[in-house]
């Protein structure tokens, strides 16, 4: 059984790393369409020889790190694949910082065999929350001990504010003087229920059609997500998750088939090197994140040559 794949990138600077994960993917995958969101008020893409058959979202949304945008231009790259004539089987989205680390016919032979419809790192976001002793939590990553609270805190929790005048910043400010977290409180002022539960985890992930005629279906439960994670920071960790997560016919993993190390505490992933390449090969993860091209061109050279010999 055959299968395609199309591919949605999201990005906003290191243009020559984007034009090098492009042409790896077009080479992979014989062409597989290619949408791209980039926010060109970031940065231009002038004087680079970019694929001619892929798709840019245009106009572009201009996304703010943490805020709903970020959604909406996931939302209108996705819509952008499946209006194309070539709309694929699967999508997978990736960032500018991603790169394919497992050959094309394992990658669509495992969407193909699987048997799920989406491939989402996910987590049932409730209170309270008890840590699974046998699970090995990793430190700042989502599924370390502290990020389901964190999760519940931002996007069902309701927090109390102070306005108050500034005198050194000469406008109005808000202090947080305290939060709400109990169920029956929160209840009347979120779209949650027993039914439409809220789930997060990593924003990268792998679904087929029918998840994605779900993320972009116009109905009222939609609706109401999108207009209560507009309020809320870092959506794109929790809004796909809450839409997908919900549908009893979908059979959605919890392994979002990257690779991904959180081993050096902080907010961001570990930038990954050469020493990183065995590890990386050996997860059996289809992408991995995050790589930077100005480091020097090595270690995509490297996982190109593996990739490139395992597929023979």
């Amino acid at each position: 059984m055959s299968v395609a794949v199309g591919f949605l990138i999201t990005s906003y600077d290191k243009p020559a790393q984007l034009l090098r994960l492009m042409q790896r993917l077009k080479k992979l995958y014989d062409n597989a369409p290619i949408v791209c969101h980039h926010d060109f008020s970031k940065c231009s893409l002038e004087g680079f020889d970019l694929p001619s058959e892929v798709t840019f979202v245009r106009p572009h949304i201009e996304p703010i790190w943490g805020g709903i945008s970020l959604c909406h231009a996931f939302l209108a790259a996705l819509r952008a694949m499946y209006q194309r004539t070539d709309c694929p089987d699967w999508f997978v989205f990736l960032s500018g910082t991603d790169y394919p680390v497992r050959p094309a016919h394992e990658v669509l032979d495992q969407l193909v065999q699987g048997g799920f419809d989406a491939y989402m790192d996910h987590r049932l976001v409730e209170y309270p929350w008890t840590p699974d002793s046998s699970v090995q939590y990793e430190p700042h990553a989502f599924n370390s001990a502290a990020w389901v609270p964190l999760a519940y805190d931002r996007w069902v929790a309701i927090r109390l504010w102070l306005p108050w005048y500034s005198l050194t910043r000469r406008k109005p400010i808000k202090i947080p003087v305290g939060i709400i977290r109990s169920k029956s409180l929160v209840g009347p002022f979120n779209p949650f229920s027993e039914t439409l539960k809220c789930y997060g985890g990593s924003g990268w992930f792998t679904c087929n059609r029918k998840a994605a005629d779900r993320l972009l279906a116009r109905n009222a439960e939609n609706q109401a997500l999108l207009a209560h994670y507009s309020r809320r920071f870092a959506p794109d960790e929790s809004l796909p998750h809450s839409i997908l997560c919900n549908q009893p016919d979908l059979k959605i993993s919890k392994d979002s088939l990257r690779y991904i190390d959180w081993s050096l505490g902080g907010h961001h992933p570990k930038t990954l090197e050469m020493e990183d390449i065995p590890r990386i090969l050996a997860s059996g993860a289809h992408f991995a994140r995050k790589f930077d091209l100005a480091m020097g061109a090595e270690v995509f050279d490297a996982i190109d040559a593996a990739v490139d010999a395992a597929s023979r």
